[in-house]
């Protein structure tokens, strides 16, 4: 076994734990960081929390010194919005566009700035600063995505103060925060209840006992859904921390989420879908979806300016999906399970060609993977000064282990025939990077902060059983290879305040992807030498705070890729699949460009105008231009390329508006309304839908939603009622993986809360 491999069995096996903790974190009771200047200083309060591991590392409504894009969804928007999942809390937020699919965000695609949303993979996704997609560097698909209805905020940064996380750092960072322990007793209970069967029940506990505190948060969440998506969920998550002295802490964090689902890649055709928007011909599909993970974070103030945090992290996720075989043109020489009609109906004979049939097979194919992850990075914060020139240096290095387990295992509907092993396989990665980060200080306004990342991927995919000849084979001996790569990752981020209530930013940064280790290595064993994802990423905006009732950001942006990579994977649909660009999908010669312009603005007319209440009115708007470059102009057939196409799935123009009222009364109330342009969703940008839905535009769509709720402050007692897409648009929210994908009906949720 070689030394490689050997480091990752043992990072991988929980002998090198973690990930980092945040560069400036303000909440840490413990160990307090200066929210101006960044300085570590021990804290004398006695509470005790869990070290908090943030991206922005300040209070959230203070960013003045970030040099960047950056957004911070408060614990206050969360109630306030009573989200049902990821997707809906991130899309008021400039920048990000979200492809539903199983109308309740279990698998997020999230885009940031026109990138492929595929599965989330351009977008580094953290659970308390903890990278959390099935293995971050050689598959980085977000299978799992946290509960949004244990969460206390939620972190975006998309500019250049993104390349102290990694390994992604092409479209940002969304960093999803849970709370801490709290500083008493506090028992919180909450049950919600809507139509297509959707209930959600969560109990938290925690406490503080001197030099201990803890939370113990448990929700269990059913919903059957549109498309008889069936789903069982439960999500237990336990957080410990304990004041070891003066000036360090530790916290440990555990957590357990099991998930079943009836979840398919199996869209509609556009008949299915004109007939029965709600139909789910896959009946027999199945996915269980288990993770364990634990994260142990620990923070020691070394003396009045150097703050040392260290993260040990791992998890371990199972994502073994099993789904039906199916044909969508009649294959005589085959038996059928099942027919299923373009209106939804069960058939027989092969019936009229372009009819949208779909024919189901009496087999059924497991796509069996396990992923294990571990790995370790303390970072160092050391505040100086040079002369009258305040500085912060933040140092930091990473060791990251990952071991895939996958196999392809074919079963047949009758229980009684044995399943059979198709095809094995096992790949490695060994992960290290460091970086450095400093910021220089001038005058208290004029804040400069270069930076520079190193990333350095090792992968290995052994292939231990395919199919040679048809025949389902043990390899001896196997087909290995392996692949390397090395980035260096430059960052420049600018801000400068102009005045107390407005601050000018700017920066430039190189975005990296590493790719794939399947995409990297064919089933052959053939190494394609696939380069990483490259871009040169800039940005320029403003940033206005005015006390308590106006808050505005605007930024333009360019992300000039050399190489983008839109993998073929089954989930990517049509975008990886379209004919006329059929062997282009995996290539380095994926030049695109994304050119845009993101704003929010919020103003609470009652806050300015003192009336003792809240009436705040947020819109958020994005316009960009993403399109392939120059490096599409022809294919390899010599057919017409694409260069000037605009990317899949990369809307032209976003808004979201809100009106929220809140009183001290109790009662609160709030209107939303989303709106999206048109979305190509094959790299030809076909107009046209095609009969088995997998190429077609998508339609403009305005969703609206409300939100009503009234608190009894004496009892701790929340009701409310709230109302999505309440016009019950029936919008084509996706083509991918295998389909049409509808967007969610029309969903009312009803709820109480009780905190004591």
């Amino acid at each position: 076994m070689s030394v490689r491999r050997s480091l990752v069995w043992f990072a991988v096996l929980g002998l090198s734990p973690a990930y980092v903790a945040a560069q400036q974190s303000g909440e840490t009771i413990v160990i307090e960081v200066d929210g101006e200047s960044g300085s570590a200083k021990a804290s004398s309060t006695s509470a005790v929390r869990l070290p908090q591991i943030e991206v922005i590392g300040q209070d959230p409504g203070q960013l003045e010194s970030v040099p960047g894009s950056a957004a911070v969804i408060t614990a206050d928007d969360l109630e306030q919005q009573t989200p049902l999942s990821v997707n809906e809390a991130l899309r008021n937020v400039a920048g990000v566009h979200i492809v539903e699919e199983d109308g309740i965000g279990l698998r997020p695609n999230i885009s940031i700035r026109g990138l492929n949303p595929d599965r989330s993979r351009n977008v580094l996704i953290l659970e308390d600063g903890v990278p959390i997609a099935l293995a971050p560097y050689g598959e980085p698909e977000l299978y799992y995505a946290p509960a949004i209805e244990r969460m206390e905020r939620v972190e975006v940064v998309k500019g250049s103060g993104s390349i102290l996380w990694g390994p992604q750092t092409i479209g940002g960072v969304v960093n999803f925060i849970t709370p801490g322990a709290p500083e008493q007793f506090t028992a919180t209970a909450e049950a919600r209840g809507g139509n297509f069967g959707y209930y959600t029940g969560i109990l938290s506990v925690g406490d503080t006992l001197g030099r201990l505190g803890y939370r113990v948060t448990a929700m269990h969440q059913g919903f059957e859904g549109h498309r008889a998506l069936n789903l069982r969920m439960t999500d237990v998550t336990t957080k410990l921390s304990y004041r070891i002295g003066a000036t360090s802490s530790v916290g440990l964090k555990l957590q357990f989420y099991d998930e079943l689902s009836s979840a398919t890649y199996l869209g509609l055709t556009t008949p299915q879908f004109e007939a029965d928007p709600g139909g789910n011909y896959a009946i027999n599909d199945e996915l269980p979806v288990r993770r364990y993970a634990f994260s142990l974070n620990h923070e020691a103030a070394l003396n009045d300016s150097t703050l040392l945090q260290t993260v040990l992290y791992g998890h371990n996720i199972t994502r073994n999906w099993n789904r039906q075989d199916f044909d969508r043109s009649f294959d005589a020489a085959r038996s059928y399970d099942r027919i299923i009609d373009g209106q939804g109906h069960e058939a027989t004979g092969s019936g009229q060609p372009d009819s949208g049939r779909i024919f189901f097979r009496p087999t059924m194919g497991s796509r069996d993977r396990e992923f294990t992850v571990g790995g370790i990075e303390p970072r160092l914060t050391f505040d100086y000064n040079l002369g009258a020139i305040e500085s912060e240096l933040i140092v930091g290095t990473r060791l990251h282990a990952e071991l895939t387990n996958e196999q392809r295992i074919d079963s047949n509907i009758d229980p009684t025939i044995e399943p059979t092993v198709r095809e094995d396989e096992v790949r490695y990665g060994m992960a290290v990077a460091g970086y450095v980060q400093n910021r220089f200080t001038f005058f208290e306004r004029l804040r400069v902060s270069p930076g520079l990342r190193v990333e350095s991927f090792w992968n290995d995919r052994e292939i231990l059983r395919m199919r040679v000849d048809g025949t389902p084979t043990d390899l001896s001996p196997t087909i290995k290879n392996s692949d390397h790569i090395l980035a260096i990752i430059p960052g420049l981020g600018v801000s400068y305040a102009l005045l107390d209530e407005l601050t000018l930013f700017g920066g430039a940064h190189r975005g990296f992807a590493p790719p794939r280790t399947k995409d990297a290595v064919t089933n052959d064993g053939t190494l394609l030498e696939l380069d990483a994802e490259y871009s040169i990423n800039y940005e320029l905006g403003a940033r206005a705070n005015i006390e308590n009732y106006l808050a505005a950001e605007l930024t333009g942006f360019v992300l000039d890729f050399s190489n983008q990579i839109i993998a073929p994977s089954e989930a990517s649909g049509a975008v990886s699949q379209a004919p006329e660009v059929a062997g282009r999908a995996l290539i380095n010669a994926g030049e695109t460009r994304h050119i845009g312009v993101e704003s929010s603005v919020s103003f609470d007319i009652a806050a300015f105008a003192g009336l003792g209440f809240r009436l705040p009115l947020s819109v958020t708007y994005t316009w960009v231009d993403a399109s392939f470059g120059e490096g599409w102009l022809e294919d390899q057939d010599g057919v017409d390329g694409i260069a000037g196409n605009r990317l899949p799935y990369a809307p032209e123009h976003r808004v979201y508006g809100q009106l929220r009222f809140v009183h001290p009364s109790g009662i609160a109330a709030q209107v939303g309304a989303h709106y999206i342009t048109e979305q190509f969703t094959d790299k030809a940008n076909t107009v046209e839908p095609s009969t088995d839905g997998l190429i077609g535009a998508i339609d403009p769509r305005l969703l609206l939603d409300a939100r009503v709720a009234y608190t009894y402050e004496p009892l701790g007692l929340t009701a409310f009622v709230s109302g999505k897409n309440l016009t019950d648009e029936r919008y084509i929210a996706s083509r991918a993986p295998q389909g049409i994908q509808p967007g969610m009906f029309r969903q009312f949720v009803v709820g109480v809360r009780g905190t004591y």
